[in-house]
């Protein structure tokens, strides 16, 4: 496997991670829905759809 595709997987896990930590715990859809997009299709439609969620009421 080439170096390049180890480091785009590991891009992939991080930006997964971050979306899913930092602004979907703040949101209705919540942390595992917010991996579960950002898994299934790229972390760039999860950072939309999570962004698209209501904030949570505090």
């Amino acid at each position: 496997m080439n170096l390049t595709w180890i480091l785009i997987i590991i891009a992939y896990i991080i930006a997964t991670h971050l979306i899913a930590k930092y602004i979907g715990t703040k949101r209705r859809i919540g942390y595992g829905k917010s991996v579960f997009w950002s898994v299934l299709f790229s972390p760039f439609v999860g950072f939309i759809v999570t962004i698209m969620s209501s904030r949570i009421d505090k």
